[in-house]
């Protein structure tokens, strides 16, 4: 008989035909394996029993970076004969739906033949093979197909076309492969050189190239690399005055700089890198992890410089060959940090960048392979036990968000995110693609390129949304472009509460949709539009489960009202958010009055009279309590503040406990109450402040607190199980506390794929709307 199986998932670029193949082969089979618009198709003579046998192992042998959502075993009325197992050309016909697959990391075996001498791949900058090298970042069209990349310029030489076409080998089939005779070639701009100048010089080849950028960090430079996905700026490590002169010109006063190093035991003699931090550290997809510093770093990195006021680093490995040359060569840590000035995206291109990074790099490393899509390098928090945090979703995670238990209408729908932090989610015939993190909002250049990335992606899956989603917010791009795009489509244009986004977002990853029990949302975070006018942040809300007719989430509980002014400028200055959150106290004076000037004391309380916004927000509560400890008045990035309380009460932390005796509760939250009055919570910071209390212990028992205000809502609404996401829960301090204090007797649900941050409220926006469709939205078009 004549069977097929057809095979949907991020299935493409993985390797998955050449295993196929293989398997085939060992289970004596012949037919041939295809790339197609909706994933990979197989067809193969067999018997019934062979054919349940061969899509059995297929299924549960599958390459690492694969991912199946669905497998369909057909027999095929008509058999066809054949007579061995091939590998055809990929099937261009009908529409695609499949999930893209993601940059992926050098593999050990690429490794190693970089590392031989023998190898006719050694030190060869662009090694591929079918399991690692960059996809998403490459990609023209599907299916995934060298053509439909921007390897298409580049004709392979006959030993890599050999290898290509030996179903043996291991770059069988392998859309990036190259080597040395036939591949990537390197090129630099050096600064005050014209590189179209002819200086009669030879050309440099790719090793030559490599030395002198290496000669360039051993000199204190600035080198920007063009990595797999844009560029990144990077310097020496361990030279104070490399790391502040980048910081100068980037103007990047204290931002924390990510880290790359040579090899994880160098890391291991500055880091603290537990297990959980191992696995993300070896993932495909190569993040950049946050890991406790040591309190002696062998390597002598400049701690000060690299991530000034906290104890935690960002650091990854090797995530392309090219910089497993470099830094293996090199033998020190470098900074490895985004390639863009100040308020602009990641430059990816040529051209661009060698227009805008001269003004922060000395030199400019290049190569002649196009990125088609920038991303930034993703980010993530790992702890002891849970889950791991994603702090940024994008380089080797985005844009597929595969989840098998999931149910995805066929609807195209396009939901945009919110304003910082921005995403947006495109649901087509069934799947989801979530974008990388692409950035603020705000700023002009960024909204280009979230339409460039927009485009995009639906122009691969030549998708036409019937559905375009917006925050409610009227001030925010992407509400505008909500307009905007479903007055040019024809669609139904839909505003989603922020924080209700968040909570669905929640609810989706974890397949809560259908349940019967209620479950409690805690959705904290800096900012949204409150459907009240007011900024809310401090949120808790139940869900009813399964079956009610409209809106789901009811506002249960929150943190009092304080006051707004100044706009933009709170979020920037702490000092602020203490002043409000403490106004009406006369004996948190004495640590108020010195954070301002005479004029301010006089003005700024006189504005917190006559102000109109209100806001509930337990991001501006941290920035509050930051400010009242003295750790910052005034911050120069977004959730400086916060990240300096965290670092101190953890440090408080690791030499006690995470669990404390009492807590600030007592007048906080009332017996039976679900009323946070956020006044009281103050009132108890100040007492600790007047009695002298060690201010890392503070630190240490507002998070404390913080879990304690959870667990009396979840008592006295009767909820078993509690559901978290904002900005707020990246803060890995207070999920470990909450997991001491509340997982003996609450079933707790945190993001799994996606970040607890704004990053997911593009995918919260789909999972509101399509799980409640039958909701009348009084914002419709």
């Amino acid at each position: 008989m004549t069977w097929t199986i057809s095979i949907k998932g991020q299935v493409q670029g993985v390797g998955f035909r050449p295993f196929v193949w293989r398997a085939a082969l060992d289970h004596q089979l012949t037919g041939w394996v295809v790339n197609g618009l909706e994933g990979v198709l197989i067809t193969f003579n067999a018997t019934e029993a062979q054919a349940l046998d061969f899509h059995d192992y297929i299924l549960q042998n599958t390459p690492p970076t694969a991912h199946i959502t669905a497998a369909a075993l057909t027999p095929l009325e008509a058999s066809t004969f054949f007579d061995n197992f091939s590998i055809r050309e990929s099937r261009l016909e009908g529409q695609p739906v499949l999930h893209l697959t993601p940059d992926i990391a050098l593999c050990a075996a690429c490794r190693q033949d970089m590392s031989d001498p023998a190898n006719r791949r050694y030190r060869y900058p662009f090694t591929t093979c079918t399991v690692c090298g960059p996809r998403f970042s490459i990609l023209t069209g599907l299916p995934y197909d060298r053509p439909l990349t921007t390897m298409k310029m580049f004709t392979m030489c006959d030993k890599c076309q050999s290898e290509y076409d030996d179903p043996a080998n291991r770059r069988y089939f392998a859309q990036t492969n190259s080597c040395p005779d036939c591949g990537i070639q390197l090129s630099l701009v050096e600064k005050n050189i014209d590189p179209t100048a002819d200086t009669g010089e030879k050309q440099l080849d790719n090793s030559q190239i490599i030395q002198k950028v290496i000669g360039a960090w051993q000199k204190g430079a600035i080198v920007a690399v063009k990595g797999v996905g844009g560029f990144l700026l990077t310097c020496d490590a361990t030279n104070p005055t490399a790391v502040a002169t980048l910081r100068t010109r980037k103007n990047r006063p204290a931002k924390p700089l990510a880290m790359m190093y040579p090899d994880l035991d160098m890391l291991l003699g500055d880091a603290k890198v537990n297990e959980a931090a191992l696995l993300q550290l070896q993932n495909p997809a190569a993040p950049i992890v946050l890991v406790e510093v040591l309190s002696k770093a062998h390597s002598g990195f400049d701690q000060a410089g690299i991530a000034p006021g906290l104890h935690q680093i960002g650091v990854m490995l090797p995530n392309a060959p090219l910089f497993e040359v470099l830094l293996r060569d090199f033998g020190k840590p470098i900074v490895a940090t985004s390639g863009n000035i100040s308020h602009s995206p990641l430059e990816y291109e040529d051209y661009s960048a060698t227009m805008n990074l001269p003004g922060i790099a000395d030199v400019i490393l290049l190569h002649n392979r196009a990125v088609v899509m920038p991303q930034d390098d993703s980010v993530v928090a790992v702890r002891p036990s849970g889950p791991p945090v994603i702090i940024r979703r994008a380089r080797g995670f985005a844009p597929a968000f595969i989840q098998s238990d999931l149910s995805v209408p066929n609807t195209t729908v396009l939901a945009l995110g919110a304003e910082m932090k921005s995403t947006f989610t495109l649901a087509h015939l069934g799947n989801i693609h979530t974008s990388p993190y692409l950035g603020d909002l705000s700023d002009y250049e960024v909204q280009e390129r979230f339409q460039l990335v927009l485009q995009h992606l639906t122009g691969l899956f030549t998708a036409q949304p019937v559905v375009v989603i917006s925050d409610l917010h009227p001030g925010y791009y992407t509400t505008q472009l909500g307009q905007t795009l479903a007055r040019q489509w024809q669609a139904t244009w839909i505003q989603v509460q922020h924080h209700q986004a968040h909570f669905a977002a929640v609810l989706a990853e974890n397949n809560l949709w259908a349940t019967d029990e209620p479950v409690l949302g805690v959705i904290w975070d800096g900012t949204g539009l409150g459907t009240d006018g007011e900024i809310w942040g401090g949120e808790f809300f139940e869900y009813k489960g399964a079956g009610e007719a409209a809106d789901p989430f009811y506002r249960c509980a929150h943190f009092d009202y304080f006051p707004v002014i100044l706009g933009d400028k709170m979020p920037r200055e702490p000092r602020l958010s203490a002043l409000l959150a403490c106004w009406e106290l006369e004996e948190a004076q004495p640590w108020l009055q010195p954070l301002f000037s005479a004029a301010e004391w006089d003005l700024y309380p006189k504005l917190a009279t006559g102000s109109s916004l209100q806001t509930s927000s337990v991001g501006r509560i941290f920035d509050a309590v930051a400010a009242l400890l003295g750790l910052a008045a005034k911050i120069s990035y977004e959730g400086e503040a916060a990240l300096l309380l965290e670092d101190m009460a953890r440090q408080y932390c690791n030499h006690c406990s995470i669990v404390f005796s009492t807590n600030y509760l007592p007048g906080v939250v009332m017996p039976g109450s679900t009323a946070i009055h956020t006044t009281n919570f103050f009132r108890h910071i100040i007492r600790d402040l007047k009695e002298g209390k060690d201010k890392a212990y503070i630190a240490a028992q507002f998070h404390w607190s913080l879990v304690h205000i959870i667990g009396h809502i979840a008592l006295v609404k009767g909820h078993s199980k509690i559901a978290f996401s904002g900005g707020v829960f990246q803060n890995t301090l207070l999920l470990d506390m909450i997991d001491a204090h509340l997982s003996p007797d609450y079933q707790l649900f945190t993001q799994q794929q996606l970040s607890p941050n704004d990053e997911n409220i593009s995918f919260g926006q789909w999972a509101y709307y399509s799980n409640q469709s039958k909701y009348v939205f009084s914002n419709s078009r």
